[in-house]
């Protein structure tokens, strides 16, 4: 992520938590990662790839990426794979491009492994930008097996946004391959979708429940923990979950607002858990960042495929587009906080709490507490304090969010100059509030020319965000010039649009007529500090009002390029040249007062966000 003030110190400009083109500026990419984990001796597996080529996709074509098993119990078997020239399309949102993952795992016996992979080229995908490479996984379970498979010149195409394009596996089992004869069976089952190339662009989960026991199916894929093994066993993983809870990671990333199943922690309630029952943790991480999920006061058995052997964490950090299986033991009463431990997002809003359902009951002082750690046959036991025993706080029962609601404020200030024509001009806008609501104060190209005010204009309006990139507005707008001054009714949406080209549409009520406020812009990333802003602005109107300077029609466009150098992030300078252009009755009305109906202008300016 790059999280400049580009796109915050454009036309229609981007607050902090608003900035969307740092996304499409930050041109990630994370080096070929390259496993090949063998427990086994003396077999040969020689794979080239040549010749797979897969295409990007739109938003409604589906390609699921090249899928190959290659599994045996038999001996004595040649197989032979070459496959080269693969070429992935796609996703032209974030530019983050994962380079290829490549595993070779074996749990035989007899093995040898050689991989030639040549010709990997990753390019974007449209709408989510995130492109995952392909995943190569090649088991067995035989004994002396030489594997060589050929294929080439397969063409995959892509797909997007309303269909699922899954990255290759080559088995929908493949992280539990390691399973052990006391595992239950559920737990080597997998969902399909649980690698999603795609990322959704809102949340798929709203609000937070505990669903029946069999009710959802999931692996442990795409962790840095696939191969972790406790040195002891740790669990009875025949035990049976009395629960199932998802737990979707998600955030407005840009607006700095973190979830859980779609909700920050101010708007969710506690998860009400029982003593003495074992319940389920899916989570799926759907944003680009890692979490690090904490859960105080218990353990997290981890379900990577290992059973009884099955690592105990306290914290699980789930990558972008991994999905982690973990079950808990409710052995310790009270409540308990469970957070992301990036300590941004947790006081963002990704947290919750865990409250027992016998918590009253302690608190009242009816039920004695689990206070103290029981010994078990297992290592797994509630990390509890034993020096002391402390009351719970009846306050915090009844309202055990950490982190409530919070007020915000960021301000956006342009000031340019035009030498040659003896010109000032500035722009300032203002969202002040929580998260989903703000006041906002916006002008744009307020303008001095030869000393007198020749264009002034604020709108004073409630802002609301109704979804990550997308908000709307109303409340009033005072206008000072040209043909003022006077106050008028105005309501608007402001956005980014597909292709990151910022939006901000106003439409304001005078004296009969409407009036529309069309802007447009987009800034490119040149350089780590370079950028180049194009931008367009319309004014239209449905009747002429003479008084206002308003005319039938399309009364004005401005067209607007605009270099910019980002000093340090909220602090920019700029050089901008606009040519306005007046239209239609508008024109006839100014040609009659003797001014200009063509302008072109050049401006230094600085910009300032804080």
């Amino acid at each position: 992520k790059s999280d400049s003030s580009s796109t915050s110190m454009n036309k229609s400009m981007a607050m902090p938590g608003m900035n969307h083109s740092a996304m499409s500026q930050s041109k990630t990419s994370n080096s070929a990662q390259m496993k090949s984990d063998s427990s086994s001796t003396s077999m040969n597996k020689s794979m080239a790839m040549p010749g797979m080529n897969h295409s990007a996709m739109s938003q409604s074509k589906t390609s699921n990426s090249a899928q190959m098993k290659s599994d045996s119990s038999s001996t004595s078997m040649n197989k032979s794979m070459a496959m080269s020239d693969m070429s992935h399309s796609a996703m032209s949102q974030s530019k983050m491009s994962n380079s290829a993952q490549m595993k070779s795992d074996s749990s035989s016996t007899s093995m040898n492994k050689s991989m030639a992979m040549s010709d990997m080229n990753h390019s974007a995908m449209s709408q989510s930008k995130t492109s995952n490479s392909a995943q190569m996984k090649s088991d067995s379970s035989s004994t002396s097996m030489n594997k060589s498979m050929a294929m080439s010149d397969m063409n995959h195409s892509a797909m997007n946004q309303s269909k699922t394009s899954n990255s290759a596996h080559d088995n929908d089992i493949s992280t539990n391959r390691n399973m052990k004869p006391d595992m239950p069976m559920e737990q080597g089952m997998s969902m399909n979708d649980s690698m999603n190339m795609q990322m959704p662009i809102e949340p798929t989960i709203i609000g937070d429940k505990i669903e029946p026991p069999g009710s959802s199916k999931a692996t442990t894929l795409g962790t840095k923990y696939q191969e972790l093994k406790a040195a002891v066993k740790t669990n009875n993983p025949n035990k049976p979950v009395d629960g199932i809870i998802k737990m979707e990671l998600f955030g407005y990333m840009d607006r700095y607002i973190w979830f859980i199943n779609g909700l920050p922690e101010y708007k969710a309630k506690p998860i009400l858990i029982e003593p003495g029952k074992r319940y389920r943790i899916i989570f799926t991480n759907n944003s680009m960042m890692r979490h690090p999920m904490h859960i105080h006061g218990h353990w997290f058995i981890l379900r990577n495929g290992h059973g009884s052997y099955d690592p105990l964490l306290h914290t699980i950090e789930v990558a972008p587009g991994a999905t982690a299986v973990a079950d808990f033991d409710t052995e310790a009463s009270g409540q308990w906080f469970f957070h992301c431990h990036h300590l941004l997002h947790m006081t963002a809003g990704m947290a919750r709490v865990f409250q027992y359902t016998t918590i009253i009951e302690i608190a009242n002082g009816t039920r004695k507490p689990e206070n103290y750690a029981v010994q078990q046959a297992y290592i797994n036991r509630p990390i509890v304090r034993e020096d002391e025993v402390m009351p719970l706080d009846a306050s915090l029962i009844k309202h055990p969010a950490g982190h409530h609601k919070g007020f915000y404020r960021s301000s956006y200030l342009e000031l340019g100059e035009d030498p040659f024509h003896n010109a000032q001009e500035m722009s300032f806008r203002g969202l002040y509030g929580p998260d989903y609501n703000k006041l906002q104060l916006y002008t744009e190209d307020a303008e001095i020319y030869k000393g007198s005010v020749e264009n002034a204009d604020i709108d004073v309006f409630y802002w609301h965000l109704i979804s990550q990139f997308w908000a709307i507005k109303g409340g009033v707008n005072y206008f000072y010039r040209p043909g003022g001054p006077y106050w008028q009714p105005g309501i608007g949406i402001e956005g980014v649009m597909p292709y990151y080209i910022d939006t901000n549409i106003r439409t304001y009520y005078r004296d009969g007529s409407v009036k529309f406020d069309i802007q447009l812009a987009r800034a490119t990333q040149l350089t780590n500090n370079f950028f180049f802003l194009t931008g367009l602005r319309s004014i239209l109107a449905t009747h002429t009002v003479v008084k206002n300077e308003i005319g039938n029609g399309l009364n004005q466009m401005r067209y607007i390029l605009r270099p910019y150098y980002r000093i340090k992030p909220g602090l920019n300078i700029f050089t901008e040249y606009e040519h306005d252009e007046e239209y239609g009755a508008l024109k006839r009305i100014l040609r009659s007062q003797g001014e200009a109906t063509t302008q072109n202008t050049l401006t230094f300016g600085v910009a300032v966000l804080f």
